[in-house]
């Protein structure tokens, strides 16, 4: 039985295997397609402040209120 388990387990392998930069990279791209810090901390196994503090999170979503 595969379903979303293995995937789950080869997308947080190939995340891994990234150079940070590239992982930031990535992060902020799901990020600005509108997956929430939540989501992505839930598919990568990271805590939310974590996903906030490798992104940035007023790029992507609109105007930005000052």
């Amino acid at each position: 039985m595969f379903g979303f388990g293995m995937q789950k387990t080869i997308n947080r392998g190939v995340f891994l295997q990234m150079p940070k930069r590239d992982q930031d990279q990535f992060l902020q791209y799901l990020y600005d397609e509108g997956y929430s810090a939540k989501e992505i901390g839930n598919e990568y196994g990271l805590p939310v402040q974590t996903i906030y503090s490798r992104i940035n999170a007023h790029r992507g979503r609109g105007p930005q209120t000052i």
